[in-house]
């Protein structure tokens, strides 16, 4: 599932930004011996100039040296660097990093298929799915099918001889139960950003509403996917021929018994294309389950059903149901870092901050039985650890969650400028790989920089929630040398949220000057 477009009402500004710059960029690549105090007195300009008002901005920018001769990091600008900020999104650097350095870019993710004995009777086995915690397991990687990595599965399946299943038995237990983070927007449960965080993500944990025109007059067509998920879909959507009438909604109900529908409602233009909604699963596992049994069944297993839970990560609980591994589903880890930090994908940053929690003191292989539960405790705890011994001060920084959503946590530019700097001297650009590159369609920085000379020559995270902006990166400049930089802006009025990307973009383009 791809994520929407941010909204943004930059390009309009991108011409504006180029011819404005264009003179100060000539004149820096004309002299490119670095000049910290031309830098800060150009940044200190285009923050001047953004019209912010009472907008607090934290900037720390470092001068890493150049590419194959690194150099001791060395403060540049900085502007406010100990004040601690909400991040937003800015807060996947931490997570990500700290998958990195404690797990390592090549660490596997793994979600352990088999089977057991069905207590159904002698000779009889149950599909047991031990959750890893994957995120990738949607139609990103199989070309869109949602269901592509279960038919992959039933492939493996068949080739051992597996013809029939009673049961379909799922162990979500890697992570702890609380999907939904406390902190997180109470009325914004349904939006594709607040998907709930278990051991046995699918599909984004989302369901996919697909609407097209019908008939005039007619119903509108209406499906889903995952297809076989279990969810329930109620009411209609007519097709008109009238423009101004196109008006629909598509609601997600949870009924008492657990169990999930959309409600369709309202009217859809006939000349409209097919459009895509995003609503959030209310239970992942069940979704998986029932999902998994339907791919199974279509790739001409017999499944009797149901699905059902229970408890197989601990090695008695394995010993005693008897599993028979029959294949490991594996994700890279610096794969689910790029898709967390280049889309900002939030479940991506959240499944991360969770297996950190679990993996983060065993770090070598990714076991169905690590020492500790994966959850939002465990992951700050690991957090903090890291960043101790890896000498990163923290002081004033607040872990609450692993996306950034949480308007509880803070970072200090310092902090996140010394992260982004330590990544790149240990990992390079296997780590700054992960984040958006300006004008790449790619990422969240494809509408940015773009016919500027900061195009393709920023990698960065961008980030935003209510009243917060933030953008933290790289930047190869004029002079040969790469700078890492934190920008974080607090309590800027509603609507002024172009106005921070704007000054962002302008200091981006300054700074590729240096």
């Amino acid at each position: 599932m791809r994520r929407p477009g941010l909204q943004t009402r930059l390009l309009g500004f991108t011409l504006l930004v180029a011819v404005g710059l264009a003179p100060a960029a000539s004149a820096r690549a004309a002299d490119a011996r670095p000049n910290p105090a031309a830098l800060a007195e150009d940044l200190d300009s285009a923050l001047a100039k953004a019209d912010l008002g009472k907008t607090v901005t934290a900037v720390c920018v470092l001068d890493l040296g150049e590419p194959g001769r690194p150099a001791r990091p060395r403060t540049v600008y900085s502007r406010l660097p100990d004040r601690p900020l909400i991040p937003a999104s800015n807060m996947k650097l931490m997570v990500t990093a700290a998958c990195f350095d404690r797990l390592g870019p090549d660490w596997r993710i793994r979600t352990h298929v088999g089977r057991v004995r069905s207590p159904r009777g002698k000779g009889r086995w149950d599909l047991a799915v031990i959750g890893g915690g994957d995120p990738n397991i949607s139609g990103r990687f199989w070309g869109g099918d949602t269901l592509g990595a279960f038919r992959r599965w039933a492939e493996v399946l068949k080739k051992r001889g597996v013809t029939a299943l009673e049961r379909v038995v799922l162990d979500d237990t890697l992570f702890d139960e609380v999907l939904v983070h406390p902190n997180w927007p109470s009325r914004q449960r349904h939006k594709w950003y607040e998907a709930p965080v278990g051991a046995l993500p699918i599909n984004d944990n989302c369901v996919n509403i697909h609407v097209a025109p019908g008939p005039v007059g007619g119903a509108a067509r209406v499906w889903l996917e995952p297809p076989g998920a279990g969810i329930g879909l109620s009411g209609r959507i007519r097709t008109t021929a009238s423009k101004k009438a196109h008006r629909y909604s598509l609601e997600r109900f949870i009924d008492p018994d657990g169990s999930m529908r959309i409600h369709a409602d309202g009217a859809y233009w006939a000349e409209a294309p097919e459009r895509i909604i995003y609503r959030t699963l209310a239970d992942p596992t069940r979704v998986f389950g029932s999902a998994l049994a339907h791919a199974l069944r279509a790739e001409g297993l017999r499944v009797a059903g149901p699905v059902v839970r229970a408890d197989l990560t601990t090695p008695r609980g394995a010993a005693k149901r008897g599993f028979r591994c029959d294949l490991v589903h594996t994700s890279r880890l610096a794969a689910t870092a790029a898709v967390a930090n280049t889309r900002s994908q939030g479940l991506y940053a959240e499944c991360l901050f969770k297996l950190l929690g679990a993996y983060g003191q065993t770090p070598k292989v990714a076991t169905p039985h690590p020492p500790r539960q994966g959850s939002w405790a465990s992951g700050r705890q690991e957090l903090a650890r890291w960043l101790a011994e890896r000498g990163v001060p923290a002081a004033g920084c607040v872990f609450d969650d692993g996306s950034g959503l949480s308007k509880q946590n803070r970072l200090t530019a310092f902090t996140l400028s010394r992260v982004l700097a330590l990544m790149d001297r240990l990992y390079g650009a296997r780590f700054r790989r992960t984040l958006a590159l300006a004008g790449d369609p790619a990422g969240t920085l494809r509408k940015r920089m773009r016919h500027t000379p900061a195009e393709g020559r920023i990698r960065a995270k961008t980030g935003y929630v209510a009243g917060a902006s933030a953008l933290s990166g790289y930047a190869e400049t004029d002079s040969g040398r790469r700078l890492a930089f934190a920008i974080l802006m607090n309590g800027f009025r509603r609507g002024r949220l172009w106005k921070t990307r704007l000054a962002q973009d302008k200091m981006c383009i300054r700074m590729v000057a240096y």
